[in-house]
């Protein structure tokens, strides 16, 4: 759809001979069908519904702003009433982390900074393949959207691991806990990286407005903060009232993130490209969550070592992490191959033997964007 005031299908009534449809190059000008024509003719099949399961500007930076605000503050509550102490004060703390996963952490590292380098560059080549046709292309500045929050992922693994190469934030738990060390770094990558896979999950895979994606968000980062801040609690009852009251919590948000699915089955056609893959993807961050949970509980029951415990969520959250941005790169393939077959279509096909579908794709009225 093209900010010209006239769409392609509001031409179709008269004759076929008399009202021909705009062809494609029109709007890809010269560039044909090379990748920067397919990323820039995605914009005219994927962003019509952006401003509808988005919202404003505005409101969506306010949305934003709210979920910064409530985990700032629930992080400087939880940590003025927990005054953690650095685990090397401790010598059990000490001995107990026994400098963590220096090796693990280095090769992570190095493979993360490499994937963090490429993940730039291929967003860079997309916004320089499509600021062209902003102002042209409508909505199409969102499709940078899922870049670059994957993008900011990496980033902030890369982050996690470098402090805890260092040593940096590794706190010590309350005596009734064994003063076992308390990976700060964690929780830090977690409160960023968490709200951006339930992004890409809820309002990029699923299509559901960034309203519908807060409260789970915001429920999320704050069971999360509660569940560390248990660890500093010497009162055994508060600490398992904190306990339960983030596994509650987790409940919660996963229920909502449920319903996304349930209303994205009801409501997106049949043909959208990966719909089944953007469903599993919902269902399996919650049994990732779970998981996680798990793991917590068993190194509460000291029925894992903090070594252990430090080694699986280091690990996890990579893969979780590189599973999304594979799988997004595969929804895209998806999309660009429906969006071949439409712009094939188009060009050699007269209008009445053109399915329904290429004309809603035509005319901007696909559910999601393109995704990267």
């Amino acid at each position: 759809q093209v900010r010209s005031g006239e769409s392609g299908l509001g031409r179709f009534h008269g004759s076929r001979h008399e009202h021909k449809l705009p062809r494609p190059q029109v709007l890809i000008r010269s560039s044909s069908l090379s990748a920067g024509a397919i990323a820039l003719s995605g914009g005219i099949m994927d962003t019509q519904s952006i401003n509808t399961t988005g919202g404003s500007v505005s409101g969506n930076l306010k949305l934003i702003a709210g979920w910064v605000g409530a985990t700032l503050v629930t992080i400087a509550v939880a940590f003025v009433a927990a005054r953690p102490r650095d685990c090397f004060d401790s010598k059990e703390c000490t001995e107990s982390f026994g400098g963590g996963v220096r090796h693990t952490n280095k090769f992570a590292m190095v493979s993360l900074c490499v994937g963090f380098i490429i993940q730039c560059m291929t967003t860079f080549i997309l916004f320089v393949k499509t600021r062209g046709m902003v102002g042209i292309v409508k909505d199409i500045e969102y499709t940078f959207v899922p870049p670059l929050l994957i993008g900011v992922a990496l980033f902030m693994l890369l982050l996690e691991n470098l402090l805890l190469f260092k040593g940096y934030f590794i706190f010590t738990s309350a005596d009734g806990v064994g003063s076992r060390p308390v990976f700060a770094p964690i929780l830090i990558e977690w409160c960023v990286n968490v709200p951006i896979l339930l992004i890409l999950a809820g309002y990029s895979g699923l299509n559901r407005p960034l309203a519908d994606v807060s409260r789970p968000l915001v429920v999320t980062n704050i069971y999360m903060i509660l569940a560390y801040s248990a660890y500093f609690v010497s009162m055994e009852p508060l600490r398992w009232v904190l306990i339960a009251a983030a596994f509650i919590m987790f409940a919660w948000a996963s229920y909502d993130m449920s319903m996304w699915v349930a209303v994205f089955r009801a409501t997106a056609r049949d043909g959208i490209p990966s719909r089944t893959l953007r469903c599993v993807l919902t269902i399996a961050l919650i049994a990732v969550f779970f998981l996680y949970g798990l793991v917590y509980l068993a190194g509460m029951f000291a029925l894992v070592t903090p070594r252990e415990e430090l080694i699986f969520f280091t690990t996890a959250n990579i893969v979780v992490k590189l599973i999304f941005l594979i799988s997004f790169v595969g929804i895209r393939a998806s999309q660009f191959y429906d969006l071949l077959v439409t712009l094939v279509k188009l060009k050699v096909l007269p209008i009445d033997q053109l399915l329904p579908s290429d004309l809603e794709a035509l005319k901007g009225g696909a559910e999601e964007p393109l995704m990267d």
